[in-house]
């Protein structure tokens, strides 16, 4: 694709980065002469109609879509069976690198990427864009430290119909939410756990749930609840509030969360004392465009207010001008005008001033008059309201309106001080004084309310204080304890048991299971050893392997660890996925100097067998071939998973290495010897 013109304007420069659905390169625009960023679809995948439209539909999406904190959408086209993407480029890194080059960011840094991706959530959510997809590889920052949203490929309309495929998840199995591992209703709070997991990884290093398999992780994401950050690593400067922001974005029930975006970014405010100031439209004044005359010394009066005679006469002189009107008749109309109103000045403003103290006059006496009048008129005799309160509804209704005023019932409600059918409370005090018919409005009591306490056991924590709040009763005592079968969050006792009576705005205690109890262990120092010695290392202090990268490296040497998730020292639960990087060796390397006349190399045969997922009926198996400057399709094929493994025949020479994708996700990357 190097040197490759696309639309006849953009030349492909250099690859930039890729995933398994597209390669994207930096590209120059020949037309408006700036670089941009093209995203094409893989080579393999274009006869896929499936991933075609996943395609089409990232262009859809996000072309619809204008934000300072989304990656802006500039053109689309199809060329030569090239699917191909033009974007804004960005000059930056993903979140994910810049995560992993910090190990962990500052609460304030945190705080400000959140915020800026949570606005560009709050602008496609608006125009109905779920995106489905959150993840720091999805979010790049530029080299001014702004964050962008990109990657609407799996993005869908917010409809009532936005449901995932059952029989095949998708999203980041380490970033999506409950419900999408489920496989059900997704919608803009989906984005939202997705964020707080984000969220989650930036201030520890670490994803939240992380095991051996992409199953086990997505079971984790729809049955347990994440340890705190606090909690995590017992010296991590984190605030309350924002921790809580994270676990609620976190939820495992959609109704729990932060209803929308903008609930999310009033949190965010509130930690940094920011309070967006709204415009009020009705503040602003329509002033229309208009045309008016200078405005000179000769057209103000004797006190310097404007003469209103002389700029109505120089408006319709602008006017008629303009509209071509002969200028000498109109010249003569002016001056004689002028005349006649130095002439008449004074006269006017004497006459103007009689006028106005008559018509003064006339208004006094006609105000007096008419008060006079309308208090003989609308006089409406008046009577004092009696204590209704204890009476029966039917008493009170009789007294009311035997004195002439209107008996209305605003509510009624349980009491446990009056009997069903007693008045508890009135609209207007005892002892006032009201005109005939005026309304009064009382309360009626229904008794007293039979309250039992519910059943809170197995219920999560954040959802007690509405099911007691219903019962008529209050939030008692809560209290934490470690539990080995109640997941983190859920009540595991009450006091008093459930279906014991109680009376209203009693209190009800219980204990939450904060999960088994953790260990803390200090992180042990992985820098600079090979990577099984560091994966050794891992176990034997009850940590987990996590996801392993490579990065080239001037400084260390291949094979060796350049960097790991959790800083050495630093206290960290047991069982916390540990991620390394390792290091690839120097950027560029001499290529070997081939002796002219050595022998040819020998050709070899190895059957690759490649393992099938079970939970699938077919899948899309396809092997690569890793070479200079790109990659080779060997096998690419849908196979039935009923036969469990597919074995493919490879001939070959030397060591090579080969890229297994299955369904489009690269399942391991096989290095082969053919020797």
């Amino acid at each position: 694709m190097i040197g490759k013109i696309l639309g006849n304007r953009y030349e492909i420069i250099e690859k930039i980065g890729g995933g398994g659905m597209s390669i994207v390169y930096k590209a120059k625009c020949r037309v408006l002469n700036r670089y941009v960023a093209i995203k094409v679809l893989r080579d393999e995948l274009t006869s896929d109609p499936e991933f075609v439209a996943k395609f089409k539909q990232e262009s859809l999406s996000a072309a619809s879509l204008a934000h300072p904190n989304i990656v802006n959408i500039y053109d689309t086209g199809i060329e030569e069976d090239i699917y191909y993407i033009v974007m804004e480029f960005v000059k930056g890194e993903t979140l994910k690198k810049y995560i992993q080059k910090k190990g962990k960011l500052s609460e304030q840094e945190t705080v400000k990427i959140s915020r800026q991706v949570a606005e560009a959530l709050k602008h496609a959510h608006t125009n109905n864009i779920i995106h489905r997809d959150i993840k720091p590889h999805n979010i790049l920052i530029t080299e001014e430290g702004i964050a962008k949203v990109t990657d609407f490929g799996i993005a869908r309309a917010a409809t009532s119909s936005t449901i995932n495929n059952t029989s095949n998840v998708i999203g980041s199995v380490h970033y999506f939410s409950p419900e999408q591992a489920r496989g059900g209703y997704v919608d803009d709070k989906s984005d939202i756990y997705s964020l707080g997991i984000v969220m989650y990884e930036m201030v520890t290093g670490v994803v939240p749930f992380d095991a051996d398999n992409h199953i086990s992780v997505a079971m984790k994401q729809i049955q347990e609840k994440p340890i705190p950050p606090s909690k995590k690593f017992k010296n991590l400067e984190i605030s309350k509030n924002l921790e809580d922001t994270i676990m609620k974005c976190l939820e495992k029930h959609q109704s729990f969360r932060f209803q929308n975006v903008d609930e999310l970014i009033k949190a965010f405010d509130s930690m940094n004392g920011f309070r967006a100031v709204e415009k009020n439209d009705e503040e602003l004044i329509d002033s229309p465009t208009i045309v008016l005359p200078a405005i000179n010394a000769a057209d103000l009066s004797d006190n310097n207010e404007i003469n209103i005679d002389i700029i109505d006469e120089n408006s319709d002189k602008a006017f008629k001008s303009f509209f071509g009107e002969d200028s000498e008749v109109e010249n003569k109309k002016i001056k004689n005008n002028n005349e006649n109103n130095k002439e008449d000045k004074k006269e006017k403003k004497k006459n103007r001033n009689i006028t106005i103290a008559a018509v003064l006059s006339a208004l006094v006496v006609a105000v007096i008059g008419g008060v006079i009048g309308l208090k003989a008129i609308m006089y409406v005799p008046e009577v004092t309201v009696p204590d209704l309160i204890g009476k029966n509804e039917e008493e009170a209704q009789k007294i009311i309106v035997d004195l002439g005023l209107t008996f209305k019932v605003a509510n009624r409600e349980f009491n446990n001080e009056f009997e069903e059918g007693k008045i508890v409370d009135q609209s207007v005090e005892e002892g006032s004084k009201l005109k005939e018919n005026y309304p009064v409005e009382v309360v009626v009591s229904k008794g007293e309310k039979a309250i039992t306490v519910p059943n809170l056991i197995g219920r999560y924590a954040i959802e007690a204080g509405i099911i007691l709040s219903d019962a008529g009763l209050n939030e008692g005592k809560v209290t934490e304890s470690n539990s080995d079968s109640v997941p983190s969050g859920q009540i595991m006792d009450q006091y008093p048991a459930a279906t014991t009576p109680a009376n209203e705005d009693d209190r009800v205690d219980y204990v939450v299971s904060i999960g088994p109890k953790i260990t803390y262990v200090p992180m042990p120092n992985l820098l600079n050893l090979n990577l099984e010695a560091a994966k050794l290392v891992i176990v034997q202090n009850g940590l987990a392997v996590g996801e392993v990268t490579e990065e080239t490296s001037e400084e260390i040497e291949k094979g060796l660890v350049l960097r790991q998730s959790v800083a050495a020292g630093q206290e960290v639960a047991q069982g916390t996925s540990i991620w390394m990087t390792i290091s690839s060796g120097k950027s560029v390397e001499e290529p070997p100097v081939e002796e002219p006349g050595g022998e040819e190399p020998t050709t070899g045969s190895y059957p690759l067998t490649i393992s099938l997922p079970k939970n699938k009926d077919k899948v899309l198996v396809v092997v690569q071939k890793i070479i200079d400057g790109g990659r080779e399709i060997i096998y690419s094929q849908e196979v039935d998973t009923k036969e469990q493994s597919v074995i493919i025949n490879i001939e070959d020479t030397g060591i090579q290495k080969y890229d297994i994708y299955i369904d489009n996700e690269l399942i391991e990357t096989a290095e082969i010897n053919f020797e």
